[in-house]
């Protein structure tokens, strides 16, 4: 879906608003209960619950909990805009509209393409997003306590886990994707320190089902990531069901869902950074455009004995 797609929708009610990072987040975090989306060409997470405070690539991020967690590139982001369907009234030519579900809100890049969306639950809410871009917006205390636009990001090559997670959506994916696996300038296979990728393999693209299936079976937790142009959002629990739909496979994890098209993934890469337990391997799954559809990691502190378990598990993966 992109913007222009959206405006020219019938039966909609429609209004583009023009929003900052920070009146973004903090309308996001106003909500009470929402459904939560985010997708790219590949992969969607669904969520519903409430919005944890988003934050900015380049700054700190709190462990994915129940609560909905965006990572946001401010620089991407662009307008957004506030819809609710509408439906006759009558079967007869002019009869009219009413408003029909709960108004949502859809959140686009700078280039017109959706990154994330948003569809309320209860009136309360639908006030509040009705109320974007007209009333009056956040305090400068709360605009001050969110700060997202000043914010810079950590260059990947000598950056830690999180840099890494910030590296798998935005502009420079393609290129990191072609040094992590050697066919770029300055190929960055093997670059040894704290604090720098220590190191990154191909695997086995076809087992990434396999992955989550014995996630599922041994209670390991996991925080998966679902990129899009400017977003990138992140459940983190056990797998409670792993399902295949033909080529659609379908996991409940945490407080979301997943879907991956298996069809479309091309490669996986398995990149080793610094985290808060030393050395921590990521499972970046990608398309065939090089781009990251959804990222496999343990964010934050999650215990030595699950640390090591994630690790032996990936350290299993063929090579490809």
């Amino acid at each position: 879906m992109t913007l222009d797609r959206l405006l020219a929708s019938p039966h909609t009610m429609l209004r583009k608003v023009a929003l900052t990072p920070e009146v973004l987040a903090c309308g996001l975090v106003a909500l009470g209960t929402a459904t939560a989306t985010t997708r790219n060409e590949a992969c969607t997470m669904h969520q519903i619950g409430s919005y944890d405070l988003p934050n900015a690539c380049g700054g700190a991020l709190m462990q994915p909990s129940a609560w909905i967690t965006l990572r946001l590139r401010p620089s991407l982001l662009g307008a957004a805009v506030v819809a609710q369907d509408e439906v006759p009234t009558g079967s007869r030519p002019g009869a009219g509209v009413r408003a029909g579900a709960l108004p949502s809100l859809s959140v686009f890049s700078r280039d017109g393409d959706l990154v994330h969306r948003v569809i309320v639950h209860s009136d309360e809410d639908a006030e509040l997003l009705f109320g974007v871009g007209r009333s009056r917006g956040p305090s400068d205390v709360q605009l001050a306590n969110v700060r997202l636009s000043s914010l810079g990001d950590a260059g990947w090559r000598e950056g830690d886990q999180l840099a890494q997670l910030d590296a798998v959506f935005g502009e420079g994916v393609r290129d990191r994707h072609a040094a992590l696996t050697g066919r770029g300038a300055g190929a960055a296979r093997e670059v040894r320190g704290a604090g720098r990728v220590g190191s990154s393999r191909r695997v086995d693209a076809t087992l990434v089902a396999a992955v989550f299936e014995h996630l599922g079976s041994v209670g390991l937790p996991v925080c998966v990531g679902v990129p899009s142009r400017a977003v990138l959002q992140l459940s983190a629990g056990r797998v409670h069901l792993v399902e295949r739909i033909r080529t659609l496979l379908v996991v409940s994890l945490g407080h979301g869902v997943v879907e991956l098209d298996l069809a479309a993934v091309r490669s996986c890469l398995l990149v080793t950074s610094w985290g808060p337990h030393g050395p921590t391997s990521t499972l970046e799954v990608y398309d065939a455009r090089s781009e990251c559809v959804v990222v496999l990691t343990q964010l934050g502190i999650v215990g030595p004995g699950a640390h090591r378990a994630w690790e032996q598990m990936l350290e299993s993966l063929p090579t490809a």
